[in-house]
């Protein structure tokens, strides 16, 4: 899987490498320099350059599999893996727990849990996150193992064909189902907190509520825009903040464990053999227990 192969058509002859490396096995510029000067392109089992040029029945491939170590340290930590083959992971990340390594966390998020994962099984990847989800956000999370990978899916966030999901318990009783068209940007003089601004960049939630009482709304999200922190964003702006959210909401950040949201379901195409994948889960116990309390 980690070897791309194109069996070169009557039409490509004449055409160099670069070309159709570009045009037939979608790889990046950046990626394709780096495959060039590390000797993984072929033609005909033979290392080419990009100037080559090729004809009819010629078999050109690509090695993008990446095997170097990473500086993340390993740790054991227990996540739910979804899926696994030779070009990503999926899992599904616990709440409260970081994506990533910091100053103040150096040893305790997903990328440790990971990095123990695939030392275990005798692997070495970088940490390629392509939805990146909050601390406090739990749900699906894929995470590609090569540069190639990443950067398909990570096109397809672009093109809008990589399908998010979410549940969230936000204070309040929630319309039916709704559209959220409210732009986007950064406060000013702040690293993470954003609001809606007419000068921010688009934003667009559309949800329906599964069931509310008085007190709490238990509602199903979908994101046509990846804005940071949007979810949580939009429904304050509305009047709504997520359950526990201290940043957006009322909550105390002393006593509240962070906002009850979840990405329950993702769907888009494997970055190699374009086949559909779908992935749920169910409603995490910490939100069932929201609601179960009203």
């Amino acid at each position: 899987m980690n070897i791309l192969k194109y069996e070169v058509k009557d039409e490509d002859t004449g055409k160099k490498v670069e070309q159709i490396c570009k045009r037939e096995l979608k790889i990046s510029s950046g990626l394709f320099i780096n495959l060039k000067l590390n000797g993984k392109l072929k033609l005909n089992n033979e290392i080419c350059k990009s100037i080559d040029t090729v004809k009819a029945g010629d078999i050109l491939t690509a090695d993008i599999s990446e095997n170097e170590e990473c500086d993340i340290v390993p740790t054991k930590l227990d996540f739910e893996i979804l899926y696994e083959d030779e070009a990503i992971l999926v899992v599904n990340k616990p709440k409260e727990m970081a994506v990533h390594p910091s100053l103040k966390n150096y040893d305790n998020t997903l990328a440790n849990g990971i990095m123990y994962h695939w030392k275990n099984n005798g692997e070495m990847h970088q940490f390629h996150i392509v939805n990146r989800l909050d601390k406090d956000t739990s749900g699906i999370c894929v995470i590609a193992k090569n540069r190639y990978s990443h950067a398909r899916l990570c096109e397809q966030i672009k093109n809008k064909t990589f399908k998010r999901k979410y549940m969230a318990v936000v204070l309040g009783k929630t319309e039916d189902e709704g559209i959220i068209d409210a732009p986007i940007e950064r406060v000013e003089d702040t690293v993470m907190k954003r609001e809606v601004r007419p000068d921010g960049k688009p934003a667009v939630t559309v949800y329906k509520t599964i069931e509310s009482t008085e007190k709490y709304s238990l509602i199903d999200i979908e994101l046509k825009t990846g804005r940071t922190h949007q979810i949580r964003v939009h429904f304050s702006y509305t009047g709504h903040p997520l359950a526990g959210d201290w940043l957006y909401g009322t909550e105390d950040r002393e006593l509240s464990k962070g906002q009850a949201l979840h990405a329950y379901k993702l769907s888009f195409n494997h970055p190699i053999t374009d086949k559909k994948m779908d992935f749920e889960t169910k409603i995490p116990e910490y939100m069932l227990k929201i609601l179960k309390n009203c």
